[in-house]
């Protein structure tokens, strides 16, 4: 999908603003990999926290798949927007895209398919509060079925 036509479908429900730190960047000066799915975790906190399910000791679901696509360095200093949405809601499991930016220009996108579970840590039904409150804020049926964007 063109960078155009993939800016346009993307919708953010969640933003927030990150400044990267000396510790963010590596030897060549720019803000290292693995900081970028840091920033995708701070964006789950935030579109998650309002919705209530993050309360208790752990997390009602886990990371099974991430990927980062790299579109400009950042270096210490910058002020990086992180935008997230929830693009897809299955039975069990649900996947995220996000963007992140420097004013106007692309650094990274990405994407992460988390499942929900059970005490045991295994996948169990997103509950139909969680799968209705996220429906809402996407403006996506909240069926038991596959639901994407």
């Amino acid at each position: 999908m063109a960078a155009e036509e993939s800016e346009r479908s993307f919708r953010a429900t969640v933003e927030q603003r990150e400044t990267m730190r000396w510790r963010d960047v590596d030897a060549q000066g720019v803000v290292n990999n693995a900081v970028f799915l840091t920033l995708f975790e701070q964006a789950r906190l935030a579109y998650f926290g309002p919705l209530g399910v993050l309360r208790g000791p752990g997390f009602p679901f886990l990371l099974a798949a991430s990927t980062v696509q790299f579109r400009a360095p950042a270096r210490c200093g910058d002020e990086l927007r992180v935008a997230a949405c929830v693009t897809r809601l299955g039975r069990s499991s649900f996947d995220m895209s996000y963007r992140v930016r420097r004013g106007g220009q692309g650094v990274a996108d990405g994407s992460a398919t988390l499942v929900w579970v059970d005490g045991e840590l295994r996948p169990m039904p997103i509950p139909s509060p969680v799968r209705a409150a996220i429906a809402a804020r996407e403006g996506i049926a909240a069926g038991p079925g596959e639901v994407q964007r």
